[in-house]
């Protein structure tokens, strides 16, 4: 019987990339077997090596890597992570090499990932959800007092909008925001409409420092014509459009606070513009009648559109390339 295992039985054996095969041998985890004439084709590792990781990870849970949730759900892995720490995603804590640990995501607290951070995207977010025309107003939006008496514009239990007085701790309607407390909004909410070039999707977690000073960015900087709010029981959903536009004024807020809640897309600063790319580049395919319709029938039985459906089927057939 053979002594060693080459690298792509290394990768089946321990269920990882070649690559990781790779920076596990860097790491001291398993050793490379030498080879200066270069006799095989192919890296070689000490099977007794390998096999006793393999017998180390039985005992850990199964489920997936934060790299593979960041993958299927279209966030970077940086995301993934802030998430488990502040408990959206739920995840057990396994050891990983030395002194270090990762995270391991069972099925089906994956599916509740996916079910959390897809649910804004199945139904358009709709103006009146975010915009109240009557008195041309945004949720969230920032107002003050001349005895700056702050107030945020919120709706009630039964949808009724008015405003959060935090100095009070309680909610009024809008007209007596106004009337009583001498309530002005702080910025304007609108602007001219970009041209379509897709979107920048955003979850913010309540509570997170960053919320609301970015809100009241994006409605000065891009108005409702160009940004989608949806607020949801433990987050904010937010879409904007892809573009770019001047830095009125310096923001109290970083990328970096920023950049783990961008779940598809980016969003940059440079030479005093704000920078929102798309993920997406839109393209076009020309395929037999027939393959589109079969397309469509797959995915309207899943009730997703075709192009979703087409991305999956590409992303796993360079999946199965990849391993």
């Amino acid at each position: 019987m053979s002594e060693w295992y080459t690298q792509k039985q290394v990768a089946a054996r321990l269920e990882i990339s070649k690559a990781t095969v790779y920076h596990y041998a860097k790491q001291g985890k398993i050793r490379k077997i030498a080879d200066p004439h270069r006799l095989h084709r192919e890296a070689r590792y000490y099977k007794e090596e390998v096999d006793r990781l393999a017998s180390e990870r039985e005992g850990y849970p199964t489920g997936m890597r934060p790299s593979e949730v960041a993958k299927q759900l279209g966030v970077s892995v940086q995301s993934v992570y802030k998430f488990i720490k502040n408990g959206m995603i739920k995840a057990i804590e396994v050891p990983f090499g030395d002194e270090r640990s990762t995270y391991v995501i069972s099925d089906e607290a994956f599916q509740e990932a996916k079910e959390f951070f897809q649910s804004s995207e199945t139904e358009r977010v709709r103006r009146s959800e975010f915009y109240d025309s009557t008195y041309d107003i945004a949720l969230f939006q920032y107002f003050q007092s001349p005895d700056s008496l702050a107030g945020r514009v919120m709706k009630d239990e039964e949808h009724n909008w008015g405003f959060y007085l935090p100095d009070y701790q309680k909610w009024v309607e809008y007209k007596e925001g106004i009337g009583k407390y001498g309530l002005e909004p702080c910025y304007g909410i609108h602007t001219d409409s970009f041209d379509y070039k897709g979107y920048v999707h955003l979850q913010i977690p309540k509570g997170e420092d960053v919320l609301y000073p970015f809100i009241d960015f994006i409605y000065e900087s891009f108005g409702i014509e160009n940004v989608r709010i949806r607020e949801q029981e433990q987050s904010v959903y937010i879409s904007m459009k892809a573009g770019e536009t001047p830095l009125l004024h310096s923001i109290p807020f970083t990328l970096n606070q920023l950049t783990p809640f961008v779940q598809e897309g980016t969003i940059e600063s440079a030479e005093g513009l704000w920078i929102v790319r798309s993920a997406y580049r839109k393209t076009n395919l020309e395929l037999p009648i027939k393959m589109l319709d079969d397309v469509k029938k797959l995915a309207e039985q899943e009730n997703i559109n075709m192009s979703q459906w087409v991305e999956r089927a590409i992303n796993q057939a360079l999946k199965t390339e990849e391993s």
